[in-house]
């Protein structure tokens, strides 16, 4: 989760229980955005595994790999190359790796509908400021990083930090937004972090025998509490939730603790709040819209389809009504592929290109880079965005399965 991804967050929500996490995320009173973390529902995104080739498919150019889980992982040729990085681009996958050979991979999509994880070679290890590149040499700014000068001065701590503490030239590093303004020594302390955890993650995998979890990232929450604005509330529904979470603000965000509140009340936190209600209402077809008309949103295997119905309202003013909405259902119930927007007719292109810019501004907010396309030849937007977990649809009926 980035900075960017809460920027627009003022309120987050926590509740633990036994074996299930809830965090809640809101703007001006709205649910945006709920992460659920359930024991043997958990996201295995970003979990580093030692698996073991089972199958390689020339014709997907890929390989499948035991990692454990039910069905095999899926490791694309493109990403494998990294395991040999003096090979070139564009080596075929049985030049890379060979059926039964151990590989130390990192998981970027968790496994759905009956197909296994995405994994890749190109590993990740993420710090507040940093990400260590084990195996992709070189260094890295992020372009939102305003100004060259500040963008030079850290690319040089960078390089600096990693001649001093001796990290190998095929190691890289990237330099996250919220690195501006940070310096040398903060630099240097979190790669030297990152570094270490990349030996410890080695030797645990020279000693294990696949398939075997090698290592974690931190849960949806740690992940959260580095990126949020400086006066968002936290709210904690409980004693653990209200401890776990002091804990690691005084440890490493002591300005965040005088808004942790934690709930002292007969009714529940998250109902009290009206969450429960907004999640019931998340998973409805329809989403009555402020002022008249509704979302119709009806997920299909192929694509997500949303008619905007602006009821007697005019057109043009029904179809700017619904941006904001759009955007939020789309972040809430974790709507993922090819989404079709179906906006009341728009005949001047000034309104259409205003729409389309208002609508590129709501997406902004989102955890995850969505891609807003424009409008087809059909008069439809269209709209990408990955998919990072299940819908939250899909979750809800996972945990009322058990």
């Amino acid at each position: 989760m980035s900075r960017a991804g809460l920027k627009d967050v003022d309120t987050l929500l926590l509740e633990v229980g036994a074996g299930l996490t809830r965090i809640a995320l809101r703007r001006d009173g709205a649910l945006i955005d709920l992460i659920v973390e359930a024991a043997g529902h958990e996201s295995r995104i970003g979990w580093i595994v030692l698996g073991r080739v089972i199958e390689v498919s020339h014709g997907l150019d890929a390989a499948f790999v035991d990692i454990g889980e039910a069905e095999p992982g899926f490791l694309p040729a493109r990403t494998a190359r990294l395991l040999k990085p003096e090979m070139p681009a564009g080596t075929p996958i049985n030049r890379l790796v060979t059926q039964g050979e151990t590989v130390l991979l990192q998981q970027v999509k968790d496994a759905s509908a009956g197909k296994g994880a995405a994994l890749s070679a190109d590993i990740a290890l993420h710090s507040d400021h940093l990400v260590l590149t084990p195996r992709l040499a070189g260094v890295a700014v992020s372009r939102a990083i305003p100004g060259k000068a500040e963008r030079a001065r850290l690319r040089r701590a960078a390089l600096d930090a990693a001649q001093a503490l001796g990290l190998p030239k095929q190691e890289g590093v990237v330099l996250r937004t919220s690195a501006a303004g940070q310096t040398a020594e903060v630099i240097q302390a979190e790669l030297e972090a990152l570094a270490a955890r990349w030996r410890a993650i080695q030797a645990r995998a020279a000693a294990a025998q696949p398939p075997r979890l090698i290592d974690r990232p931190p849960g949806a929450l740690e992940r959260l509490l580095p990126h949020l604005a400086p006066g968002t509330d936290i709210l904690c529904a409980d004693l653990a939730g209200h401890t776990k979470v002091t804990r690691w603000c005084e440890a490493h965000r002591p300005e965040l603790l005088e808004r942790i509140v934690r709930h002292r009340g007969e009714a529940p936190l998250f109902e009290r709040e009206g969450v429960e209600e907004e999640i019931a209402a998340a998973l409805e077809r329809i989403v009555p819209l402020p002022g008249g008309g509704a979302l119709v949103i009806d997920p299909t295997e192929a694509l997500v389809a949303i008619d905007v119905n602006g009821a007697e309202r005019d057109p043009r003013d029904a179809a700017f009504a619904a941006v904001p909405e759009v955007a939020r259902q789309l972040r809430l119930r974790g709507l993922s592929g090819l989404i079709l927007v179906d906006f009341p007719r728009l005949d001047r292109r000034a309104d259409r290109d205003r729409l389309i810019e208002e609508l590129r501004t709501a997406l902004a907010g989102d955890r995850v880079a969505t891609q807003l396309l424009g409008f087809t030849r059909g008069g439809l937007v269209e709209i990408i965005r990955p998919r990072d977990r299940d819908t939250l649809a899909h979750q809800l009926a996972q945990l009322r399965a058990g």
